[in-house]
């Protein structure tokens, strides 16, 4: 068994049913995108990917990004996704570090491809995507478009215990490192997200956060594809586009990171879209502002199932539908395939209200960090994959995240967690989002600093902001400073990188 059945069966069973569509340019029935994956896999055997050699891919959302994902489940091949976002040093680091013997790119990344290429040896075939490419390397609609679109038999049997993917971290703390997840991470990953929003047959999900992205792939489209339900794939270039692509194509399920449903918000579009046929949407990648989640339910009546996940685990946590605005803030409850415990730092169980690091176990945990044992070693101590993140539960098992192991700031002896205090800042009616780091301080060794970002016309000062809050927050975890901005340094998935933020304060 493996994934590269799902289409197989999809096909077998409901041929004539929408698989995916591209907007403006192709939709696919599930009987012809299985035959697109069969075409790839047998390319790919083609062009001598053996299993478990690497297919790196560089492109936007496209039928072909997951066509490639599906043809190398049926062969035993290791798809590598790239962050088109990256610097080109950043992409070479990945590329040698995975050594793909294809790399297959849209030609909107030609250039920086060209750049590439005489530092990647390893690579032995280039295909391009859509376009003419200046370095002329073949078109892959024209280089697949001669294999036959028959099942393909691989040589060995491909299981659940196969590496399907390498998905690279953000690498905010140093080199990116990247995760292993096989066939069986993917099923009971995408097992976890059915059984606990509800997902059927009937879902269109609206997939425009990048399938590169582990949020994108697990979250907006496996889940939805093993249900049986079907895909509508666009790029995040405009936020009125999204609006009316939501209430034109009835979609009732989408996943994008917090930044995409603000950005939704403040469209002219928004006040008259209707949105009646949605069943929730699903927000990840960063903390969700409350002022954010209020205002879509108050205007829509739309909930968030909101949740907690990681490149090396898919989805931790779900906060069901009927607890998102009584628990708003919280990430839920551990969802089923998952045990989650909150430890300290000698990994014993911390009490209710305590905070702790988040220590997990399940058959969606990742196998371990390509060509990095010892840091697989370490992070999966005692047979647990410590997550670094510092979370705590309530009393009825609820569990809010409260920050980063490594972003705790330590004042006079007492942990502060960023998070408690970016829901205290954010809970103003004139902020639209808060960041809290550690700034040194000669006599408590660290103090809060918060970088602040108004709501479009709001005014506010920093003495009048701390007077707001200075009630609602302890006294050593009260910012000593802050500075106001425009917006925030951000990585690739919208996460604000306090790196950088420190910098400015260090």
């Amino acid at each position: 068994m493996n994934i590269g059945e799902w289409v197989f069966k999809r096909a077998a069973v409901y041929p004539d049913g929408i698989f995916l569509t591209e907007e403006g340019v192709r939709t696919f029935t599930n009987r012809e995108f299985n035959k697109r994956v069969n075409r790839m896999a047998h390319a790919l055997e083609g062009w001598g990917v053996v299993r478990g050699e690497r297919v790196a891919v560089l492109m936007g959302n496209a039928s072909e990004f997951l066509e490639i994902f599906f043809a190398c489940a049926k062969t035993g091949a290791i798809m590598t996704p790239v962050n088109f976002r990256l610097a080109v040093p950043e992409m070479i680091y990945i590329l040698r570090d995975c050594t793909p013997r294809v790399l297959i790119y849209s030609t909107d990344f030609t250039v920086r491809v060209e750049e590439m290429r005489g530092s990647l040896p390893g690579v032995k075939y280039y295909f391009r995507h859509g376009g003419i490419a200046a370095g002329g390397d073949p078109e892959l609609a024209g280089a697949v478009a001669p294999f036959p679109d028959t099942e393909p038999i691989p040589r060995e049997e491909v299981t659940l215990s196969d590496p399907l993917f390498i998905m690279y971290t953000s690498g905010t703390t140093g080199d990116p490192k990247g995760a292993v997840l096989t066939h069986g991470n993917v099923l009971f990953g995408s097992i976890n997200t059915v059984v606990g929003c509800g997902i059927n047959r009937s879902y269109k999900s609206l997939v425009v956060a990048p399938l590169f992205h582990i949020g994108a792939l697990g979250a907006a489209a496996l889940p939805v594809l093993y249900a049986g339900g079907s895909l509508f794939l666009k790029g995040f270039y405009n936020a009125s586009e999204v609006v009316g692509l939501i209430c034109r194509e009835r979609i009732n399920y989408m996943f994008a990171v917090p930044v995409m449903f603000q950005l939704l918000t403040q469209t002219e579009e928004w006040a008259q879209a209707d949105f009646s046929h949605v069943h929730f949407f699903i927000a990840g990648g960063a903390p969700m502002p409350l002022p954010v989640i209020r205002k879509y339910q108050q205007d829509k009546g739309i909930y968030f199932v909101q949740g907690y996940g990681l490149t090396e685990t898919f989805r931790l946590t779900s906060l069901d539908l009927e607890d998102s605005i009584r628990k708003a803030g919280s990430v839920g409850k551990e969802v089923l395939h998952v045990l989650l415990r909150i430890v300290d730092d000698r990994d014993r169980d911390v009490a209710p209200g305590e905070a702790g690091e988040i220590i997990v176990k399940g058959p969606n945990v990742f196998a371990g960090y390509w060509n990095k044992p010892a840091e697989t070693e370490e992070t999966m101590k005692g047979g647990w994959f410590h997550t670094g993140d510092m979370g705590q539960r309530d009393e009825e098992g609820f569990i809010s995240i409260v920050g980063r192991k490594v972003e705790m700031i330590i004042s006079s002896g007492e942990n502060i967690y960023p998070a408690e205090v970016e829901r205290v800042l954010q809970a103003l009616p004139e902020v639209r989002e808060a960041a809290a780091v550690g700034m040194p301080d000669r006599k408590k060794g660290e103090v809060v600093a918060a970088f602040v970002m108004l709501k479009e016309g709001a005014e506010l000062t920093e003495e009048a902001l701390l007077a707001a809050v200075k009630d609602r927050i302890a006294g050593f975890k009260l910012p000593k400073k802050v500075i106001f901005v425009k917006d925030f340094p951000r990585n690739s998935i919208g996460k604000i990188l306090k790196k950088d933020l420190k910098e400015q304060v260090s």
